[in-house]
């Protein structure tokens, strides 16, 4: 029993098992904005898989308070609208406009 737990946190809490995030000196957030722009299944999954809700949540740095599942809605992108909702982005939040 001690040691399915000790599997379960190292896969489910620490997060050892998932595939390393690319070298780079950009915030989490800011690479998940560009991956639902460039439309990179793969790194949005990923980038989702490491992030905190708070990371999915945070807005576009220029001000205007869009969050990444803005910028998926914006774009049409069903799947990637899908999967930040299932990843726990506040469907309620607002942008600069106050537009949801």
């Amino acid at each position: 029993r001690e040691e399915k737990e000790r599997w379960i946190r190292a896969k489910y809490e620490q997060k050892l098992f998932l595939a390393p995030l690319p070298q780079s000196d950009i915030p989490l957030v800011q690479q998940l904005l560009r991956a639902v722009v460039e439309d990179d299944l793969r790194l949005v999954v990923t980038l989702l898989a490491h992030g905190t809700k708070e990371e999915v949540n945070e807005t576009y740095g220029d001000g205007d308070g869009r969050t990444a599942l803005h910028l998926s809605c914006a774009m049409a992108n069903v799947v990637f609208t899908q999967l930040l909702i299932w990843y726990g982005v506040d469907v309620k939040s607002r942008d600069a406009r106050g537009l949801t």
